[in-house]
């Protein structure tokens, strides 16, 4: 099997990483371990709607999986994929990592997810234990995961965790936009307060809605911090209000549509800073802001 990351480049996509013979053949067989452990622990599969979180034994697919970055394109032409180069910010730009096979009847890519602290770098002093003694690591590597994330068998993309998937997939389009009562349960939760409920509810557009449901089934508002929240969210322009209500802070969600929507879009994380420059952008355009 070859190895192959996803990255955030839009030149560069899908790169390959080079491995000798003998690491090539045992990262297959830690994968093909892996995809055994997956399918073990999946044997329930629950069709992806945003809204269903599977329990122990379960797993969410969806069927009709649109292979956008054309991962099994890459596994099957292996040599027409560029090499990775050998350097931290390279490196960075990883978001998964897989591997896979491909013939006439089936195709099927092995996914790990991957960010910045899998990255053995060459920044500093970073150092490994080898022969007794610990040596100076002289290049950039990277560590596997312990698990896959997600297995994408001819058109079917399965996975557990819905906010792990969507690190490496765009799956917006696969989710149903939120109904009225689900609105209301989202205002109705001690984490928000809305002013109108009923001017909330009526105001929603299909945009607003499906941004309500890619909220909640991440349950980011339960991870995050609101204080933080806010300074991070003003490097963007984006004025996030919090009340305090007992002993809580809630979000204070705006009622203007457009302002509503900049916050919606930053609790779903399409804001980013460009590593390079520091500049803000829209993740789904990279247009500057």
């Amino acid at each position: 099997m070859n190895l192959f990351a996803l990255t955030r480049e839009g030149s560069r996509r899908i790169v390959r990483i080079p491995l000798s013979a003998e690491i090539q053949q045992e990262i297959g067989q830690t994968f093909t371990s892996q995809e055994s452990e997956f399918r073990a622990s999946g044997e329930e599969q629950i069709a992806f709607d945003g809204k269903y979180k599977p329990d122990d034994g379960e797993c969410l697919f969806i069927d009709d999986y649109d292979d956008i970055d054309d991962l099994h394109g890459a596994i099957a032409n292996p040599l027409g994929v560029p090499e990775i180069a050998p350097t931290t910010s390279e490196f960075e730009a990883i978001k998964a990592l897989f591997v896979g096979t491909s013939d006439s009847t089936k195709r099927i890519a092995l996914i790990q997810s991957f960010d910045k602290r899998k990255i053995i770098s060459n920044k500093g002093l970073s150092i490994f234990h080898a022969a007794n003694v610990f040596r100076k690591v002289e290049g950039v590597g990277l560590t596997l995961g312990a698990s896959l994330s997600a297995i994408l068998e001819n058109k079917k993309l399965s996975f557990f965790n819905f906010y792990s998937a969507r690190q490496i997939f765009d799956l917006t389009q696969y989710f149903k936009e939120a109904t009225d009562e689900d609105l209301r349960e989202f205002a109705a939760s001690d984490l928000v307060k809305v002013e109108d409920l009923t001017n909330f509810v009526t105001s929603s557009d299909t945009w607003v809605r499906r941004k309500v449901a890619l909220v909640m089934q991440s349950g980011i508002l339960e991870k995050i911090e609101l204080e933080a929240t806010k300074k991070a969210a003003s490097l963007f322009g984006i004025n996030v209000t919090t009340e305090v209500q007992g002993e809580k802070v809630v979000l204070v969600l705006p009622q203007t549509k457009a302002e509503l929507k900049k916050v919606l879009r930053f609790l779903d994380e399409d804001y980013f800073q460009s590593v390079l420059s520091s500049t803000p952008h829209l993740s789904n355009s990279k247009r500057r802001i």
